[in-house]
Order: structure tokens, then sequence, then C-alpha cells
């Protein structure tokens, strides 16, 4: 499901989980729905030095308490991910866990897909999930070419805290990788992991009709070394069809596969979201697996403010 942000409606009182970042687009609700405040703000702040990342941070914060929201400011160390969400649940649980039936508006726009994962699973755990309203605004444009990807390298391959652990080896091994514009990242889980078989996911259609092929463009020697056949085609920006796609290749919920199935999401924020649904619902839960790399490329990132979506509404 999913449903431009602009015809859609949000809940007058609400908290509202959300991140700051150098890049534009998480101002994205502040200047979307304007006349919409939540009660509450928990505001991640990510701790690599960037000016553009405080400048950003500094208009999120003000715009919410000038509006009259309580923001609690709470920062996030990715290089340890698992130690910083562990001290920051006690400051989610006093807003998110107060009141029984106060909804969640939770925007990923620019979390990073580590951190994405793992708050999707605590607040499952935490009996949340039907009250989530889940929100994404797309980038207006990556400053991007065939030879400047988003990153360089990798550092290590983890798996994802709290989420399902390795792979059960008595079984052939299936990798499904979400392709985006890291080619080294990808073609290293790819060596790394050694599959017996492969599905890479392409987001189409893309954000924009004009961002037709560049996925492929980047990845094209992965492609090449696995093959054409093994590329899936699933939207860029609907987490359900993404759930739905890996119900295919993988297998339905209550259903124990011939193949142990690691995923590597690599691919759009709503398709890793689309991962969560459909791991969430898993009896035989495939392993799922984050590529860190040696550098973020800050200079050649995004910019701009694309679409708004809503992705998901409780009940859903």
């Amino acid at each position: 499901m999913k449903r431009e942000l602009s015809k859609a409606e949000l809940p007058d009182a609400a908290i509202l989980i959300t991140c700051s970042s150098h890049e534009e687009r998480c101002e994205a609700l502040c200047r979307s729905t304007k006349s919409w405040s939540p009660d509450s703000v928990i505001l991640f702040h990510y701790d690599d030095h960037n000016p553009k990342r405080e400048s950003r941070h500094k208009t999120v914060q003000n715009h919410f308490e000038n509006r009259g929201a309580r923001v609690s400011s709470l920062p996030f160390t990715e290089r340890d991910a698992a130690k910083s969400l562990q001290q920051n649940v006690d400051t989610m649980a006093k807003f998110c866990l107060r009141d029984s039936g106060i909804p969640i508006v939770v925007d990923i726009s620019v979390l990073t897909k580590r951190h994405l994962l793992m708050l999707m699973r605590w607040l499952d755990d935490q009996g949340l999930w039907e009250r989530l309203y889940i929100l994404y605004s797309e980038p207006g444009e990556y400053l991007v070419s065939k030879h400047i990807p988003l990153s360089f390298g990798l550092s290590t391959i983890q798996q994802i805290p709290g989420m399902p652990a390795s792979p059960d080896l008595s079984r052939p091994l299936h990798l499904v990788l979400f392709l985006g514009y890291e080619s080294d990242r990808a073609r290293a889980v790819y060596e790394a992991v050694q599959p017996m078989e492969t599905t890479l996911v392409i987001p189409y259609p893309p954000y924009k009709a004009e961002w037709e092929g560049r996925t492929e463009n980047f990845n094209n020697d992965l492609i090449g070394l696995i093959g054409k056949d093994a590329i899936k085609r699933v939207d860029a920006v609907d987490p359900e069809l993404t759930a739905d796609a890996l119900r295919t290749s993988l297998g339905k919920r209550d259903k124990l596969r011939n193949h142990s199935a690691v995923i590597c999401p690599l691919g759009t924020k709503p398709q890793a979201l689309g991962v969560y649904m459909y791991v969430r619902e898993c009896l035989d839960a495939p392993a799922l697996i984050y590529a860190s790399p040696l550098r973020h490329n800050h200079l050649f990132f995004s910019e701009g403010i694309g679409r708004s979506w809503l992705l998901k509404e409780p009940g859903q």
C-alpha cells in the first residue's frame, strides 16, 4: 500500500519518530504538512560530523517546538548501532508506551536501513505495529553518475541486530540482493556469501521514469556475472509489493523452504520496510545482513525533495 501524503490525513495527536540528515528531504514533513504537529517528537541525530546535518537538525527541531511539540533529540552512532538503540530504548518507551491509544508516525526518509530495520523490530516487539503510520519522502535527485557511486568499498558484513540470525547451512543458500547505486557493496556481498541461488532485485518502476536503467548500469558487472535471469523488478516505493515478491521468491509465511535464505537490503528504504513486513510473518525467516561501506560519498548523495508517501497505516 502506498498513498501520496498530500492525499492522506495524519492523526491530530501523535508521536513522531524522525531523523535529521545532511539531505534536504529530512525537512519534507515540516514543509508538506505545515498545519500538522505531533504532541511529541523523537528526533534521531547521527554522530558523523556534517555541518549541513547540524543546520537541518535545528530546522526540524525548531519547526516542531514552535508548534508546541515536546522534542527529544537522541544521538545514534551508526558504527555501534545495537548499543545506540539500547541506550535509546528507555526514552523511546517513555514516549511510545505512556498511552496505549496514541498513534505513532515514523518518517523513514533518512534513517539508515540498519537503523530502520532495528527500529521496526523494537516497535513491533513492544506491540506497537498496529499503531504505526509510516512515511517516506523521495529525494529530488541523486547526484550520481556511472563513475561516482553513493559509497565506496566494503568494511564489514554483519547480521542486523534483533533480526533473524545466520541461516541453516545444511540447506542450499539463496541470496536475495536488493540493488541500488552501490556496486562495490553488492558485488562484495555476493562474493562473501557464495550462494547457490541468487535473486537480484531492481527498483522498478523507479522514483522517476528518467531514472530507469540506472541501477542496472551501476551493477552491470554483477548482473553479467550472475545473469539477467536472476533479476526481479519490484516497485521502488510500495513495501507491500516487496513483501509479495519475497513470498513468491522465497515462499509463504507458514512454509519451510528447500533453501536457506539471506536478504541484503541495498535498495530503497520502502523496499527495506517491505523486507521487514515479510520477515515478521515468517515461520522460516531468512537471515538479514547489512553491508557497511568503507565510506559514504557525501559529496554526491542527494539534493532536493521528491514526492512524499504514506506507506503504512494502523491496522495494516
